[in-house]
């Protein structure tokens, strides 16, 4: 089962987190993400903070549905990120019109293996269309590489479209107030251009460092006995790991 989830890659924010610029540590990397199940997922939160902008889902509602929607053991960690959106949106006042609805561009690695890149909401604001991004981690784990890494792959999957081409697009999430155990967060939005994408150059070279990763990641796997544990993740898994948070 675990070559299997190597093969179908989560989406593009979380793809990232698994790409060093060492083969080792991606390598490492991937085997983690292979024999681990999501402790937290903020799948629940990710539909609310879409009604939200797509409808105006009322604040009272949101938290609501926050905190009876989705496994309980997410509950409290769904309930942080859906206020923390709410208090954002105060001040950020979405208001443009939902556009090209489910919108998934995959961005291809090698010719069986696809990155899904899905922005939550596709919005036209001001007569410019905006992607948003917004994703529920307690903490920010990415590098600057990662960064740098995210960025090219959405220029290439998303930005490069015609209709895209003078968007700033909108990269939203909300990490728990540093020295706090309260579970207040704090907003972190950044947009296309604020980091430097990875030239084409680096791109190849990193591609190839994550399919050489991947080669020996499946190796590793393979020579690794089944345990209860893995028989009892392959029994009680439903989540699709490409739309799961893999850490909290």
């Amino acid at each position: 089962m675990a070559p299997n989830k190597l093969d179908r890659p989560p989406y593009v924010h979380n793809w990232v987190r698994y790409n060093h610029p060492d083969q080792d540590k991606t390598t490492k990397a991937l085997v983690a993400f292979a024999i681990s199940m999501p402790r937290i997922t903020y799948v629940a939160g990710a539909t609310i903070i879409r009604d939200r902008i797509a409808l105006k889902l009322d604040r009272e509602t949101g938290l609501r549905a926050a905190q009876s929607r989705g496994h309980k053991k997410s509950r409290p960690y769904v309930t942080e990120f859906v206020t923390a959106f709410y208090d954002y949106d105060e001040t950020r006042n979405y208001s443009g019109l939902p556009s090209y609805d489910e919108y998934v561009a995959p961005y291809h690695i090698s010719r069986d293996i696809r990155v899904p890149v899905k922005p939550l909401i596709v919005i036209s604001e001001n007569g410019v269309l905006k992607p948003i991004f917004v994703v529920g981690w307690a903490s920010m784990p990415l590098t600057r590489f990662q960064r740098r890494l995210l960025m090219i792959v959405l220029e290439d999957a998303v930005f490069s479209l015609t209709d895209f081409q003078q968007s700033p697009g909108e990269f939203v999430c909300f990490p728990r107030l540093e020295g706090t155990n309260s579970g207040a967060r704090s907003s972190e939005v950044w947009h296309r251009g604020d980091y430097e994408s990875l030239s084409h150059a680096e791109l190849k070279e990193q591609i190839e460092i994550y399919l050489a990763a991947l080669t020996q990641a499946k190796a590793i796997l393979a020579d690794r006995p089944a345990t209860a544990d893995d028989l009892h993740k392959n029994e009680t898994s439903v989540a699709d790991p490409r739309q799961t948070e893999m850490d909290i």
